[in-house]
């Protein structure tokens, strides 16, 4: 039977919109926690569960989709089901089982109701994503988020969907935005559905991070995946003769043809036993790592250069420290987990970054070698134990001023291994714009000046003391011990003069339309990640604008937020526009 009638308009149940919201909401924060900026915009899609004259509807009602175009899927997903029933590769114990297919059906309804929305779109650049649908009073609702395609597919993912017929998650991202899909469901299945408010950020990150490592697992052919993660943040926090944890896991079958046993334990350790695995963990390193099937640790040896990253059956985790490990495949970082929170890795430093820094930083300066600085960085993640360099505008004058606390050397570019050795020494390096090196076992100087932060440690704060005092106009590189890396000054990036103005004139044309409330908000939290770069002028269209939109809000819902006006940041110039060369022609011929 297909419906007669679409009508996105009105309401399935009370409620419905705080739903749709705050699952918007929840997956926006989470994503964002997880590094990842990827503007994921919520719907719930409801279509007639037994009356098939009742209308298609959709939340919001902003025609989002061509809803013409969803009538009659429950008729093609039940075709697709009894497709799925004359299989003959499922066992008839399996196949007679309700569990195994009401899932198999809901497979079915997913796939069909996902393909047609993706085609039914009015927006482009989009992809989409369907979580398990629920009855809701006549209707079958599904919950879906839609993230920008670009950075969805830029970001690393594994090929492989499936292990022995169930599903997996491809990447912790993915992971992420089904956690949410999950918690929309798992509301909707309530008796009173309404909002997902009270679900936090960083459980659904670590839900996310559980079930992804536990897909990785899995594929290597682990019966029962659980536990790794738990584990894994348990022996990188825990010390062992007062060293921090550091070392490599891999993670395979125990007869995997490309992994080289080295040493072979006959009694497996126990990952979710920490003192012993952070023992054994000490043994790791010199070309060796641990063996582990997800399970125990049953051996040491090595992944075989033959290894072919396209089978998707051995992981590597890198234990780093303080807290801190890493999920890697075929040479690609997937996950980090920080003292407990997970995050997708970002690289270790960002080469065009680098160079926009270093450019800023010493722009007029007449000898600046942006290369030779560059693998000076290079070779700084490289140390185990940390490092930090100090690029200063007048390295000599420098060296000078603080020794006798430092070595002074001959003015030289330094080679990996002439820097390694003079970095087991405390202190910084003293480098000129140039690269080359004047000074070794540096102590900065520098007064507090309560812009530190107490959760990082020395190097870090005393770089932010340096900068701020005599050290004022260079550049720091700090590796921490967990390879962590720092660059400071952190300058805000380079934008267009025209995308900030953009940003402002969406939000006043919205308020001065008397757009909804959610659009507002959304332009205005654009307009907030911007804020740095507004004018005087904009910070008052803009400060007008929020005025405007709480005393509308006040004239319809007797309710008023609190907002702080903002203001022109003291740190902002023209130094941080970036613009087209036609655009800055004009300028100039102005």
């Amino acid at each position: 039977m297909i419906p007669a009638v679409v009508d996105s308009g009105r309401v399935m149940w009370e409620g419905q919109r705080e739903l749709r919201w705050s699952m918007e909401r929840l997956a926006d924060e989470a994503l964002d926690r997880a590094g990842v900026e990827l503007d994921p915009r919520g719907f719930l899609v409801g279509l007639p569960e037994e009356d098939h004259d009742l209308p298609i509807r959709l939340e919001p009602a902003r025609r989002a989709f061509d809803l013409l175009a969803l009538r009659g899927l429950m008729d093609r997903a039940d075709e697709l089901f009894a497709e799925q029933e004359e299989r003959d590769d499922v066992p008839e114990e399996l196949r007679a089982q309700d569990h195994y297919r009401e899932a198999v059906m809901e497979g079915c309804r997913r796939q069909i109701v996902v393909e047609a929305l993706t085609k039914a779109a009015r927006f482009t650049g989009r992809t989409v994503v369907i979580g398990m649908s629920v009855v809701v009073g006549d209707y079958r609702v599904f919950p879906v988020l839609a993230v920008q395609t670009e950075p969805w597919e830029e970001l690393p993912s594994l090929a492989s969907t499936q292990v022995d017929g169930l599903s997996v998650d491809a990447s912790f991202q993915e992971a992420i935005v089904h956690d949410v899909l999950r918690a929309a469901s798992r509301e909707l299945d309530r008796t009173n559905p309404s909002s997902l408010i009270g679900v936090d950020a960083g459980a659904v990150l670590r839900s996310a991070a559980d079930t992804f490592v536990n897909g990785v697992v899995a594929r290597t052919g682990q019966e029962y995946p659980h536990g790794l993660r738990d584990a894994l943040d348990a022996v990188s926090a825990q010390t062992y003769e007062g060293r921090a944890s550091t070392g490599s896991v891999v993670l395979a079958a125990k007869s995997h043809e490309d992994v080289a046993v080295e040493v072979g334990f006959a009694r497996g350790v126990p990952l979710g036993v920490t003192r012993s695995f952070r023992r054994t963990l000490e043994m790791s390193g010199r070309g060796l790592r641990l063996l582990s099937d997800g399970r125990e640790v049953h051996g040491l040896g090595r992944l075989l250069p033959g290894y072919d990253p396209a089978d998707e059956t051995c992981f590597l985790v890198r234990v780093v420290g303080n807290g801190s490990w890493e999920l890697w495949h075929g040479g690609t970082p997937y996950l980090r987990v920080d003292n407990g929170q997970p995050a997708l890795p970002r690289e270790l430093m960002d080469r065009d970054g680098f160079a926009d820094t270093v450019a800023r930083v010493f722009a007029g300066h007449p000898a600046v070698d942006a290369e030779a600085l560059w693998a000076v960085a290079e070779a700084c993640t490289q140390q185990q134990y940390g490092a930090m360099v100090v690029v200063h505008p007048d390295a000599a004058a420098e060296g000078e001023r603080l020794y006798p606390q430092s070595q002074l050397i001959e003015p030289t570019p330094l080679g990996s291994r002439a820097f390694a050795a003079l970095t087991r020494v405390d202190g910084a390096v003293l480098l000129s714009p140039d690269g080359r090196c004047h000074a070794v076992g540096v102590i900065l100087d520098g007064a507090a000046t309560g812009t530190g932060d107490s959760s990082r440690g020395a190097r870090y704060n005393s770089a932010i003391r340096y900068l701020a005092g005599a050290g004022r106009g260079s550049m720091v590189i700090i590796v921490s011990e967990d390879g962590r890396i720092d660059l400071l000054p952190t300058l805000m990036r380079r934008v267009r003069r025209s995308t900030i103005e953009q940003a402002v004139q969406r939000l006043v044309d919205a308020v001065e339309q008397g757009e909804d409330y959610e659009k507002i908000a959304r332009l205005d939290r654009q307009c907030e990640r911007l804020e740095f770069y507004l004018d005087d002028a904009q910070c008052e269209r803009v400060n007008q604008a929020r005025e405007t939109v709480e005393q509308r809000r006040w004239t319809e819902e007797r309710v008023r937020l609190q907002v702080t006006p903002i203001q022109p940041h003291p740190a902002m110039d023209d130094t941080y526009f970036v613009e087209p060369a036609e655009e800055a022609q004009e300028r100039l011929g102005a």
